[in-house]
């Protein structure tokens, strides 16, 4: 059985701090469950980090890297633990201002005591969370190096930089030859490469440590992975059939309501704070994923337009990464499909609070106050491609139809049953599946506008 060396500095650390008299939170953890989930990184890997509910600090933001800061904690209030303390052997705390050693705690398979971290007196006090998981380390130090290692292993190194190495005793060749390969403990890849070949996608390793060593199965699996297959939204009911019903959204309770809501929201989004936008939709700050969101949806989003700015990328990136509170259910690439309705519709992606307010019209299944009579001109045209016939603009189901072809309105609730329908229809009527923006804003007018042949 592995002896556990459980690092008691934390303890001392906190017990010599003295108390500080800051009473304003801006992040407060109140999950569903009370507790919430923070993703870092742990050896290249995305891993579950907990935040035990009304933990505070003044903020929390986790880091590309894979690391997590928290500015000046509330003393004895702000506690983590790993969501698996079997993948997790050690959470390391340091200052991020300093880079110093604040503390070390290794956990058994056990959860353990959550680690409480304190503030101090400098109001900007930052503490860097780490995850770490040394290949073959039994126990680490107190700088979260390796302190002692498995058989057939040694420590090479110190401190921090302490790892377990296979010993060279035994393993070499009988005329004196090079010892056994060392596994790789940590390795950091290169972005995906846009290019799939045979099914693959692949990237390459741009650091390993230690030096010189040799990847893992695993590690080395983690080069490729099988290319996405973009998921089809739900198609139609087949023109003449009756659709399902489009679903009305639960909230607000009235319409008055919802648009004083959706005014509000755009006008955070148009403000392009982050911190604004955090605070609407209760999340914290994940500079990964906005990182992620602006590579997969904000670059392709604003391709081959004229005048835009750093603050416009920003907000719509905000918008995909977290939402508001009345677009949240949707999804970040659903919400980036609304963004693409807006610019289809408008031949321009949203700066303005009012442009941001049809934006989010759009995601709610309202309709924009602005009008482009040359998209309506053009929906017209593709209504009559579906249902072989003019519209009536004074039925409710064909002012629907033209309308969601014109600016791509999102249904309250999915029918992926009716949508599943309503691309076969698109199929049978374009010959071949939707790909653009317009495309499958006419599957959604097919599947829930309720007009028919």
């Amino acid at each position: 059985m592995k002896k556990i060396l459980v690092i008691t500095a934390l303890a001392l650390f906190l017990a010599t701090l003295p108390v500080l008299a800051v009473t304003n939170w801006d992040f407060t953890a109140n999950g569903t469950d009370g507790d919430i989930i923070a993703t870092l990184t742990l050896n290249g890997a995305d891993t579950n980090l907990i935040i035990a509910s009304s933990s505070k600090a003044l903020s929390l933001t986790i880091n590309a890297n894979g690391t997590m800061d928290i500015v000046n904690a509330a003393t004895s209030t702000f506690q983590i633990y790993p969501a698996s303390a079997s993948t997790v052997n050690v959470i390391k705390i340091a200052s991020s201002s300093t880079g110093a050693y604040t503390s070390c705690t290794t956990f058994t398979n056990a959860i353990a005591t959550p680690i409480v971290i304190a503030s101090t007196t400098d109001a900007v006090a930052t503490s860097t969370v780490t995850l770490i998981s040394l290949s073959n380390a039994i126990t680490y130090n107190h700088f979260c190096g390796a302190a002692t290692c498995d058989v057939g292993y040694s420590v090479s190194g110190s401190n921090a930089d302490a790892v377990c190495v296979r010993n060279s005793g035994g393993t070499s060749s009988p005329g004196g030859g090079s010892p056994s390969p060392v596994a790789c403990t940590s390795v950091v890849y290169s972005a995906w490469q846009t290019a799939c070949t045979n099914s693959w996608q692949s990237r390459t390793v741009t650091s390993q440590s230690p030096s010189g060593c040799t990847l893992t199965t695993a590690q080395e699996n983690d080069k490729k992975k099988t290319c996405a297959v973009p998921a089809e939204p739900a198609e139609p009911a087949t023109p003449g059939e009756t659709p399902a019903t489009p679903a009305t959204p639960a909230t607000p309770s009235s319409a008055s309501e919802q648009i004083r809501n959706i005014v509000a929201e755009a006008a955070t989004i148009a403000g392009r704070s982050v911190e604004s936008v955090l605070a609407a939709v209760g999340a914290m700050r994940n500079a990964k994923a906005e990182t992620a969101s602006q590579t997969k949806y904000t670059n392709s989003l604003v391709a081959g337009l004229k005048n835009i700015t750093a603050e416009m990328k920003t907000a719509i990136t905000n918008f995909v990464n977290y939402g508001t509170p009345t677009t949240k259910v949707l999804g970040a690439g659903e919400r980036a499909g609304v963004v693409n309705s807006y610019k289809a519709a408008f031949g321009k992606v949203p700066a303005t609070e009012a442009e941001w307010s049809d934006v989010i019209k759009i995601g709610n299944g309202r309709w924009p106050t602005a009008r482009n009579a040359a998209a309506e001109a053009k929906a017209t045209a593709e209504f009559k491609k579906v249902y072989k016939r003019t519209p009536d603009m004074a039925k409710p189901n064909d002012n629907a139809a033209v309308t969601v072809i014109s600016y791509g309105l999102r249904p309250g609730n999915r029918n992926l049953n009716s949508e599943k329908a309503a691309i076969k229809s698109f199929k049978a009527i374009y010959g071949h599946a939707p790909v653009s923006a317009l495309a499958w804003d006419i599957v959604r007018a097919i599947a829930y506008s309720g007009a028919k042949r």
